[in-house]
């Protein structure tokens, strides 16, 4: 964002592009914070989430069991406060949409004054370049330490004309509703192609689907026959222990690189023996018989040459079996 050490966005709207450079001003310039207990303890309990912000417990099912007299020491948090959390070095700051009570031990920021827009700050808040200059100007920030609002303070943050903050803030916020109804269309096209999958595939104990593309309608029954009939084991060994990328399963992805599975875990910086492990090739099938109940079931593709943990079931299927067919039907509940 800076541009010849100048707080200037490389990206802004046509109305703001004479406007120089953004004003720069530390935390408390713009954020007071405050301790208000002056409750009668009937408002909600809020849980300050990373994902969700401010959110009440109820609403995730938080069930943590606090006592009256520990309630009585609770904060109230209004709509529009930010909230330091114990976190806030991984994640940034959580904005509350709800009136509530946290817990004493989270630090409550509250504009000064009207000229702060809040959407501006809860995407500033949680952005990658902020989270950074938290962890670049505080140190020995390990989990259950807080972030203290002197330390808050001592980082500066923008501070464009209000106009501006507004129509950054318009354009996130349009930017997340569309997430959002992507999100919902995306479910529902879940929930439509699983009652497909139902109806296209023969319910249990029947032999004949429920529904049927028309050119297959006279087709008659269809044939039922064991997975081994259709079906050759694959258990090539690595045993020239050679160092190939590692994969593991899991029952939304599939395939997934074991770095990705197990996260830390490096498949190119190992220290142990791998000549154990099977290789795979292209369009090949493989389960854990321990976690096939979940439906760890994995499918290559078009990936070739990978490895997998012995524990694996490999298997790949005759020239007649359409693979996309198979792995639908492994995916349905029929």
């Amino acid at each position: 964002m800076a541009n010849d050490n100048k707080y200037i966005p490389a990206l802004r709207f046509p109305e703001f592009q004479n406007d120089g450079e953004w004003k720069m001003v530390y935390g408390d310039e713009l954020f007071e914070p405050i301790v208000n207990k002056n409750h009668d303890s009937d408002l909600p309990i809020l849980a300050i989430t990373q994902d969700n912000g401010a959110i009440p417990r109820d609403d995730i099912n938080y069930n943590v069991i606090v006592s009256d007299k520990s309630i009585q020491g609770y904060k109230i948090v209004e709509i529009g406060d930010f909230i330091i959390s114990l976190r806030s070095f991984q994640g940034g700051i959580e904005y509350s949409r709800y009136k509530g009570l946290c817990s004493p031990a989270y630090i409550i920021l509250r504009k000064r004054f009207n000229e702060v827009c809040d959407d501006f700050y809860r995407y500033y808040f949680k952005s990658y370049k902020y989270i950074q200059d938290l962890n670049r100007n505080i140190e020995g920030i390990r989990d259950g330490k807080m972030i203290s609002y002197k330390q808050f303070s001592g980082i500066k943050i923008p501070f464009p004309r209000f106009t501006e903050q507004q129509k950054i803030a318009d354009c996130f916020v349009s930017i997340d509703k569309e997430i959002d109804a992507t999100k919902r269309k995306l479910e529902q096209l879940k929930e439509y192609k699983n009652g497909l999958m139902q109806r296209l595939f023969p319910a249990k104990g029947k032999t004949t689907p429920e529904l049927r593309f028309p050119d297959f309608q006279n087709d008659g029954e269809w044939r039922t026959m064991l997975l081994g009939e259709i079906t050759s084991v694959v258990n090539r060994r690595n045993k020239s222990n050679r160092s190939l990328p590692i994969y593991s399963i899991n029952n939304t992805d599939g395939f997934v690189p074991q770095s990705q599975q197990f996260i830390g875990m490096d498949s190119e910086a190992r220290g142990y023996d791998i000549s154990a492990y099977k290789i795979i090739g292209k369009h090949t099938f493989a389960y854990n018989p321990a976690r096939i109940n979940v439906g760890s079931i994995g499918y290559s593709g078009e990936l070739k040459d990978i490895l997998i943990s012995s524990l694996y079931v490999c298997f790949k299927t005759a020239d007649d079996v359409d693979d996309n067919f198979l792995m639908c039907f492994f995916n349905s509940y029929i």
